[in-house]
């Protein structure tokens, strides 16, 4: 097989058949006729050698190979599509365009004044994600990632911005809490996609788990039932102090501490607006005190 030979026309139409299941199906969607359909599929399976779909009275099924094509083409048409955006977008935003990812907490309280101040003096388009997953970074699909955890892997650089700490918070109007009644208290707190903090790990040592009435995937979910009574529950103390109508039961425990990193990948570091954002977030108004300190 020669890559080269392959050309996109034909990756999109076999991408039509595999969705579609049938070369009728791609043949309406390409707008070509039958027999062309089944022309195209034959010269790109023997360009690449190999079976790509098992025929049936049932419709075109992938085969295993066909299967692993199918997960190649639809990344690069991905990718095309993304680039197409990027590339289409520049007349309207001379800066280009900037892919942010980071967590809801930071889009709750730090992070809009910052983004939206970088936008209109820079002439980019933003693109922010609060998806969880660092690897969007990793994989290219986010150009810089804020986050907190330890040290971030060798194929990110980036800056520590500063150090968030978390202790135990409850509304007001529950009273009579304290450290030595913790458990006959209902409380809020994270699911699976929080075990991984010290917090929660601390939580199931002193058994509370048996009296987690509600879990959620998200600290901005737990900070809002927190705030409506729902029991006692860890946030970061940016967001704890910030509200009112809640009370901290302790100070914030050294052991529950993480710092939050800004990163990008190498090829970006020194991208003119890649350089601004940073500049941004480092210069920006990040809460400070014993919530969040440098």
């Amino acid at each position: 097989m020669k890559p080269e030979n392959i050309s996109w026309d034909d990756l999109r139409f076999f991408l039509h058949v595999g969705r579609g299941g049938s070369l009728s199906s791609a043949a309406h969607t390409m707008v070509v006729s039958h027999s062309t359909a089944f022309r195209r599929l034959q010269r790109l399976e023997a360009e690449i050698g190999v079976r790509l779909f098992e025929r049936s009275r049932a419709g075109y099924t992938l085969t295993e190979a066909g299967q692993e094509l199918m997960e190649v083409a639809q990344d690069l048409e991905r990718g095309i599509h993304t680039a197409a955006r990027r590339i289409g977008g520049r007349d309207a935003w001379p800066g280009g365009v900037v892919r942010i990812t980071t967590s809801d907490t930071l889009m709750h309280s730090m992070l809009p004044p910052i983004l939206a101040a970088y936008q209109a003096a820079n002439a980019v388009q933003v693109h922010v994600s609060t998806s969880t997953a660092l690897s969007d970074i990793l994989r290219g699909e986010a150009d810089v990632a804020l986050r907190a955890g330890g040290r971030p892997p060798e194929p990110l650089v980036g800056r520590r911005v500063c150090r968030i700490e978390s202790t135990i918070y409850h509304a007001r109007s529950l009273t009579g809490v304290n450290m030595d009644n913790l458990a006959q208290f209902p409380w809020v707190a994270g699911d699976e996609s929080f075990a991984h903090l010290d917090s929660s790990k601390w939580l199931a040592r002193q058994g509370l788990d048996r009296v987690t009435a509600i879990r959620t995937n998200s600290h901005i979910n737990l900070l809002n039932l927190l705030k409506s009574g729902a029991g006692l529950g860890v946030l970061a103390c940016h967001m704890g102090d910030a509200e009112p109508t809640l009370r901290r039961l302790m100070p914030p425990r050294k052991d529950w501490r993480s710092d939050l990193w800004l990163l990008t990948r190498t090829e970006l570091r020194n991208v003119p607006r890649i350089k601004a954002l940073f500049d941004a977030i480092l210069q920006g108004q990040v809460p400070q005190g014993d919530g969040v300190g440098g």
